[in-house]
């Protein structure tokens, strides 16, 4: 019953076992996101932990909203557990890579809409010395051999944000021009001079051209 729902979510731990019951608002539904990463590096548990999420006391999809307007849309809450539990589960007994952040990031923004429309417009920045970033979206579309266009299920959630290179020197010609490929063939790949962007950002203190190389100098070797 809708009066019965419980708002808040509440997470029970009973030794290796752990339940999510996930709270019927907005607020409820980031705990839980939050409860499953915590409970990933949570050192109280001895052996491997099971997980289960009780989403009982959400509404359903196209249940009229009070305060705000709109419907409940909660289709793509439901996958959003399992989903980050598969990307946890490959880097136990490691760090996660930043491409894995991104991922965990990016399928908890699939989970936000307003209006029944996305409302995530993320932007994520690797080092430009990150291989891993680097290559974050090559070949995210692929071809079969029938010529159909699919997209790679594991890094579809990667679609939620744009990605830029940040490098703390200036790049070289041979990196641009291969950023600008990229760019070219999949609209992805930007790459940004920190110098260059905290430049411009602070042109109020650096008005003439002699200030702001002199600015970048400093910036490049520090001293």
């Amino acid at each position: 019953p809708k009066e019965k729902r419980r708002e808040e979510t509440e997470v029970v731990i009973k030794g290796n076992r752990a339940e999510i019951f996930v709270g019927d608002s907005r607020r409820g539904w980031v705990k839980s996101y939050q409860a499953v990463l915590e409970l990933s590096t949570d050192d109280r548990f001895t052996d491997a932990v099971t997980v289960t999420v009780d989403v009982s006391d959400v509404r359903p999809a196209g249940e009229l909203l009070k305060g705000f307007g709109g419907v409940a849309n909660p289709v793509k809450l439901i996958p959003l557990y399992p989903r980050c539990a598969h990307i946890l589960n490959k880097a136990i007994g490691r760090k996660l890579t930043s491409l894995e952040c991104c991922l965990l990031i990016d399928e908890a923004a699939i989970c936000v809409v307003a209006g029944n429309v996305r409302r995530s417009a993320g932007m994520r920045q690797f080092a430009g010395d990150d291989p891993i970033g680097a290559a974050a979206k090559d070949n995210l579309w692929q071809q079969d051999e029938a010529g159909n266009w699919r997209i790679d299920p594991d890094r579809d959630a990667l679609r939620m944000a744009n990605h830029t290179r940040v490098f703390h020197r200036k790049p070289s010609l041979e990196e641009t021009i291969e950023a600008v490929r990229k760019q070219y063939y999949s609209g992805e790949g930007a790459i940004q001079w920190a110098g260059e962007a905290i430049a411009r950002a602070n042109v109020d203190i650096l008005p003439a051209f002699e200030l702001k190389q002199e600015f970048l100098q400093t910036f490049t070797t520090g001293k």
